[in-house]
């Protein structure tokens, strides 16, 4: 029904994004890979959308590209047992050059170790996309493979206290949303992955990074 939102970006959180066009404020669902790659707030955006359709709810959700909304799709319309939610996980647990590359060399670790796809639903994901993501398109170039997703630490300033106040606020928000916890099971798991990035030595500078590692900690 809707094939793209083209407007003004009035509203971004991990998770969550609203843009403008003709008076109407569109909210979506989003993923972390998306939320990323959004304009300021106030500038023209243009995300591409899938209307979801349930007995009880229209959820609209945005992608920044054509290969994120691509694999969305597929993940819920040609793996079994897999909705919204696990797709935007999925999405939303690691860059999806890393996501499709162990779809195709089967590895049901790689995709076990995103937060909210077990090991029955990894297994599907690899027997029902992995022949079809080998035919589509080869190795992604120029990029690690997937066990080597941790960065190198920089320097980089401290935030302030009033700035990882504001990242705690918008982690947490996005970690209840796409795991559907409370907020108190999601503000756990961010303390837990801002403590060990510092521990780590890693810079705690892009909300994104912190929602990753606290999906992985999310109570079950």
């Amino acid at each position: 029904m809707y094939h793209h939102v083209t407007g003004i970006l009035s509203s971004k959180a991990p998770g969550e994004a609203v843009v403008e066009a003709s008076g109407v404020g569109y909210a979506m669902r989003i993923p972390l890979s998306t939320y990323e790659a959004l304009p300021p707030l106030g500038k023209p955006v243009t995300l591409l959308t899938h209307l979801h359709v349930t007995d009880d709810a229209l959820t609209l959700f945005g992608f920044r590209t054509a290969e994120e909304r691509a694999f969305f799709l597929q993940l819920i319309q040609q793996v079994d047992g897999v909705g919204p939610k696990v797709a935007l996980a999925v999405l939303s647990g690691a860059p999806l050059p890393h996501v499709l590359q162990a779809i195709r060399l089967g590895d049901v670790a790689f995709l076990k170790s995103i937060r909210g796809v077990g090991e029955a639903t990894a297994k599907r994901i690899v027997l029902e996309l992995g022949k079809i993501l080998v035919k589509q398109a080869a190795e992604p170039q120029g990029e690690p493979a997937p066990s080597g997703r941790g960065r190198k630490a920089v320097p980089v300033p401290a935030p302030s206290v009033s700035q990882l106040d504001e990242m705690t606020s918008l982690a947490v928000k996005a970690v209840a949303q796409l795991q559907e916890v409370p907020q108190d099971v999601a503000l756990k798991a961010v303390q837990r992955a801002m403590d060990e990035m510092r521990a780590a030595g890693e810079p705690i500078d892009a909300v994104q990074d912190v929602v990753r590692r606290a999906l992985a900690r999310t109570e079950r």
